[in-house]
C-alpha cells in the first residue's frame, strides 16, 4: 500500500470520526464511530502506533457492545409494544 493511500486512511477515519460525534442519533453515532474506529486501527497498525491502536481496538469492541444492547433492548420494547397494545376492532 501507498503512503498517500495509507494517510488517506487515516484521514478518512479521522473525518468519520468527527461526523459520529455529531449524531444526534445514537444507533447511527456507534455504527458510523466503529467504522471510524475500525479505519484508525488499520491506520495505526500500519504506522505502528501501539498506544493508539489499543485505544481503537478498545472503542471497537465498546462500540460492538453498544450496538448489541441497544438491539436486544429495541427488540425488547418492539415485543413488549406488540404484547401490550390493545386490540384492533374489525370496521
Amino acid at each position: 500500500m501507498t503512503q498517500v493511500a495509507v494517510e488517506a486512511v487515516g484521514w478518512a477515519g479521522s473525518l468519520l470520526l468527527i461526523v459520529s460525534l455529531v449524531q444526534t442519533r445514537i444507533v447511527r453515532l456507534r455504527w458510523i464511530n466503529l467504522f471510524a474506529c475500525g479505519l484508525l486501527l488499520a491506520y495505526n497498525l500500519w504506522l505502528p502506533s501501539w498506544p493508539m491502536v489499543a485505544m481503537n481496538a478498545a472503542l471497537v469492541v465498546i462500540n460492538v457492545v453498544n450496538l448489541v444492547r441497544l438491539r436486544r433492548a429495541g427488540r425488547s420494547v418492539a415485543a413488549e409494544s406488540a404484547s401490550t397494545a390493545a386490540p384492533t376492532s374489525p370496521v
